[in-house]
């Protein structure tokens, strides 16, 4: 009796000193499979991940901070090419604005204006514009429209205002009504002007006198080779 007693707490003893070593040995064969810092301490071994390129990246908190980072920096990057694609369609949808009519090449000069950029130069070189219409569209021909005006066509009449210093009033452009053909109003070649005292003479006296048209308009060409048509109330120019 006294040793069934006796014998169990022996034998819960017995097994706990089992069990400690058995924790022991564990904790020692970590111990020698973990890999140790100079001055031995331990240092704990990160679990290792493999993404999609084969490359070995540990999960710790860092990666993933440079992981959050990096999608930032992306994201603020696409944001920038997005914009600086916004700025260039934007210039590229006015390219003309910012061409210099005084140089204008001659693979330059055919290129076609709308008729606000057109009008824009104009006025801006101090030429009016009208229509008897008060209108611009070139399908209607009691307007004045420069829409699809050859870019030659705008720097020429503009070089003739600079050199003449008259007023220029310009009142046909490419709107139907004029007369077809290869270099006509409507292929952007021809501008009507108004008459007035200054041009008249200017022309008159820089131009040389070349005949008659068939309608009955006298000719005269500049040593550039611009004809102007001497019509009743308008000069018809050719710009070629």
């Amino acid at each position: 009796m006294w040793i069934r007693g006796t014998a169990r707490p022996l034998v819960a003893a017995l097994l706990g000193i089992e069990i400690s070593i058995i924790a022991l040995a564990s904790a020692a064969s970590a111990a020698s499979a973990a890999p140790m810092t100079p001055d031995g301490e331990l240092r704990l071994t990160p679990h290792i991940r493999h993404d999609n390129s084969g490359e070995h990246r540990a999960a710790t908190g860092k990666d993933r901070e440079t992981t959050t980072w990096k999608n930032r920096e992306a994201a603020g990057r696409h944001g920038r090419d997005a914009k600086r694609a916004r700025a260039e369609t934007s210039a590229a949808a006015k390219p003309l604005l910012n061409l210099d009519l005084g140089r204008v090449k001659p693979r330059h000069a055919m290129v076609r204006m709308s008729h606000d950029a057109a009008a824009g130069y104009l006025l801006g070189a101090g030429l009016r514009y009208k229509s008897t219409g008060h209108c611009t569209n070139r399908h209607v021909h009691t307007c004045t429209s420069l829409d699809l005006v050859r870019t030659g066509t705008i720097a020429r009449i503009i070089a003739l205002k600079q050199a003449s210093t008259c007023p220029i009033m310009v009142t046909g452009g490419t709107e139907v009504g004029h007369s077809p053909g290869r270099f006509s109003h409507g292929k952007g070649y021809k501008l009507d002007i108004s008459h007035n005292a200054c041009i008249d003479r200017y022309i008159h006296h820089n131009s040389e006198r070349t005949g008659v048209r068939g309608d009955g308009a006298a000719l005269y060409r500049s040593p550039s080779g611009t004809l102007f048509a001497d019509e009743s109330d308008h000069w018809d120019i050719l710009f070629k």
